[in-house]
């Protein structure tokens, strides 16, 4: 009775507009969903005792329109399906397949979702848009939000409100009405150019980083895994050209993105939290200027340098670091035995994800840190462990094979990251290019260290 009373309050807010014919005949109001300016949403039931969903639209407040045609055809998982429409000049409902679940919005908030969960959670998003972003005539969905990601019993998501949806088209330069939540909306739905796919990338990119911080805005004072953070930026560009061109390469790139453990993440942000609280109770510039130093500056050039000083230097910075005592012995021969060490106690990578072979081909897998399934006991070539050094800081780099002219010869990404490594001081010091000593694995992870960090400075 509840619902009916609050649906016959709907129907005067219409100016007593003649309801949609077919909708009464067809469905049964069950329960008042949500209620806000101008639209109300319904859990209704047909005849058969089937349920849906209804959402009704004051079309004094919102421009909608019959998206029924664009949705006909749609068959995925993560879709619900549009099973009807009813429109007069006042009113527009759609009905679509109830999907059981959570919203993403609450979920989160009985959740506490692991990096796995969440990336879990971000590639199947991009999956479902993928889905709809390839279509002969692609559809953008334009509201992506954590309340528009439902949760299902199974684990697995599906993306509801097609609402505002629209099939894009390559002749239009700019979208004429504002839709979507503002928080989540790019600066093209705001009307400085048409919304295509990269419109949906830039919502997912503030979904991603909700997910991971709790707020859709950047927060300097919030430390997120370097590979997600560089995702999140590139995904949020102002500029649509600066994004990502295809949700694809966000997957991609989230699968790459292989996080820290929470017990080392969590370490690395109260030895963070008591080092700055350090240096500004103590004044400790010079701990500042020690944490932060880099080689690679006009002010201490590698070359000035002798290999014995870079050694020492570097195996004095990540004990120092790392609290590690495993390059002490600098003359050794270094192996892939230590290279993996290093990954799993320096930087916080999983066991099974540095230890997995890869028995098909050397090529890239999101299962394997490493492409090539060799034993502890080989020892290490200088451009494998340049290699490591930079896909455990940015994965994105080593998977970009764009500047090879072709892929044949040396193993594609090695060839990428030890180009890299010339471009940007990584390889300085790094003589011998076949079974490195272990001090010579030192300075390429200090020297990868410095370069990165330098760049996340630069990018702050």
């Amino acid at each position: 009775m509840e619902n009916e009373e609050l649906f016959r309050e709907l129907m005067d807010s219409y100016d007593d507009a003649e309801y949609p014919p077919g909708f009464p005949e067809k469905y049964c109001i069950m329960e008042c969903l949500s209620e806000g300016f101008g639209i109300i949403t319904f859990l209704v039931r047909d005849k058969e005792g089937n349920d849906f969903i209804a959402k009704c639209y004051d079309r004094s407040l919102w421009a909608i329109t019959d998206n029924s045609s664009l949705l006909n055809g749609l068959d995925h998982e993560g879709l619900p399906k549009q099973t009807a429409s009813f429109i007069n000049d006042t009113i527009f409902i759609a009905v679509r397949e109830y999907i059981e679940g959570m919203p993403l919005s609450l979920y989160v908030e009985e959740k506490d979702l692991s990096m796995k969960e969440i990336i879990k959670i971000a590639t199947e998003l991009c999956d479902i848009l993928a889905y709809l972003h390839h279509r002969d005539k692609p559809i953008i969905h334009r509201d992506i939000k954590p309340q528009n990601i439902i949760i299902r019993p199974d684990g697995g998501i599906s993306l509801i409100d097609f609402d505002i949806a629209r099939v894009y088209r390559s002749d239009r330069d700019t979208d004429t009405v504002f839709f979507g939540t503002p928080a989540y909306a790019p600066p093209e739905q705001y009307g400085f150019s048409q919304t295509d796919a990269r419109t949906d990338i830039y919502s997912l990119g503030i979904v991603l980083r909700f997910l991971l911080t709790g707020s859709t805005k950047e927060n300097p004072n919030i430390r997120i895994y370097r590979p997600l953070s560089k995702i999140i930026r590139k995904c949020t560009a102002f500029a649509p050209e600066e994004r990502f061109a295809d949700v694809s390469q966000v997957k991609s790139a989230l699968l790459m993105a292989n996080p820290k453990s929470q017990s080392i993440r969590m370490a690395v942000v109260i030895l963070c939290a008591v080092l700055g609280a350090g240096a500004l109770t103590f004044g400790g510039i010079r701990l500042y200027r020690h944490l932060t130093y880099s080689p690679f500056t006009e002010d201490a050039v590698p070359a000035f340098l002798s290999d014995a000083e870079r050694v020492s230097d570097a195996v004095s910075y990540l004990k120092e670091k790392y609290g590690t005592s495993m390059f002490d012995e600098t003359d050794a021969i270094a192996t892939v035995g230590d290279l993996r060490t290093a990954m799993i106690d320096l930087y916080g990578l999983d066991r099974a994800y540095v230890y997995g072979i890869n028995e098909d081909m050397p090529q890239e897998n999101d299962a394997y840190f490493l492409p090539w399934g060799w034993a502890d006991s080989q020892t290490l070539d200088r451009d494998v462990a340049i290699y490591a050094a930079v896909k455990v800081h940015d994965p994105a780099i080593v998977a970009d094979w764009s500047s090879l002219k072709d892929d044949n010869g040396f193993y594609p990404g090695a060839r990428v990251a030890t180009a890299f490594a010339e471009e940007t001081g990584i390889m300085n010091g790094a003589n011998h290019p076949g079974d490195i000593p272990v001090g010579e694995l030192a300075v390429i992870l200090a020297n990868a260290d410095r370069v990165f960090e330098a760049a996340d400075t630069a990018e702050k």
